[in-house]
């Protein structure tokens, strides 16, 4: 998957893998031809590096070096510069932590790993720089988005209005339940969050409704009065950081689909557990032919 007004600039190489096209066999699935990313203990690491030579491909940019970190769910925000001391690692389970990496240097793809987290890609299109952001709900919470575009602006003095944005394919408010007390740290965090937080009460079981003094005692969450589950909007979260930021709105491509929604198309922790594997998103500038 591409975002359609990038495709206009011919030095970028961008895109958001799903999981169809790949080599690697899914346990008990009917679903072969995993395009699966990421160590998994269910595959093979002939098959992930097999993977990755067919997304290169795919993007036309075989020539092209992928650079990962070791994610760990933070606001870290790594510089990539091609050479020996670049912070980033061809090992998405390399030594360098990190949730976020720029760079404005050609010939390294910098990659995100997922599979509900959102992968957001951000470019400079005067100054061809580019990064690769982590947002999962720490990350978010964190402001990771913001902080990504400001690391742009104070390492290559990127202008609000040559930054350009991309929000690709993680789990949706359709689909993301989360605890009271991740909820209650983004009230804590954010004013406006009543827009991005929805509650839904849902259907009491047969047992709670035909004997509800049998709950009545109990402590929250588990009383018939508390059936109360918290939805949480990580794309209008990050939509709204990158706002902040200073990055228009008319520049930010956020329409994926729903990882959670999609089996066919797209892994999910969520859905899946120890069995989902990982899907990109990538970024890079082309190599000077």
């Amino acid at each position: 998957m591409q975002v359609p007004q990038w495709l206009q600039f011919p030095w970028l190489a961008h895109g958001f893998s799903t999981r169809q096209g790949g080599v690697s066999s899914l346990p008990g699935s009917r679903q072969g031809a995993n395009l699966n990313l990421g160590a998994a203990s269910w595959d093979r690491p002939a098959h992930v590096l097999k993977n990755r030579k067919k997304l290169l491909a795919a993007l036309h940019a075989d020539s092209m070096r992928l650079v990962a970190l070791r994610q760990v769910h933070s606001d870290l925000i790594r510089f990539v510069e091609g050479t020996d001391n670049s912070e980033g690692t061809e090992n998405p389970d390399g030594p360098l932590p990190g949730d976020g990496v720029v760079t404005n240097a050609p010939g390294l793809l910098l990659t995100i790993l997922v599979a509900d987290c959102l992968p957001v890609l951000l470019i400079d299109v005067r100054q061809r720089a580019v990064a690769a952001l982590h947002c999962g709900w720490r990350g978010t919470l964190r402001r990771l988005a913001q902080k990504g575009v400001g690391r742009m602006m104070q390492m290559f003095g990127s202008r609000e209005r040559d930054l350009r944005a991309a929000i690709g394919p993680g789990i949706g408010a359709c689909c993301y339940r989360v605890g009271q007390e991740v909820a209650e740290q983004f009230e804590a965090q954010f004013p406006y969050s009543q827009q991005l937080l929805e509650r839904r009460t849902r259907p009491l079981s047969p047992m709670e409704t035909k004997h509800p003094l049998l709950f009545s005692h109990l402590p929250k969450p588990v009383g018939p009065c508390n059936n109360e589950d918290v939805y949480l909007d990580l794309v209008r979260a990050n939509l709204r950081q990158l706002q902040e930021a200073g990055v228009s709105e008319k520049h930010i491509f956020a329409e994926a689909p729903c990882t959670h929604c999609n089996p066919e198309l797209f892994f999910s922790f969520r859905r899946d557990g120890a069995l989902a594997g990982r899907m990109m998103g990538v970024i890079g500038i082309r190599p000077a032919k």
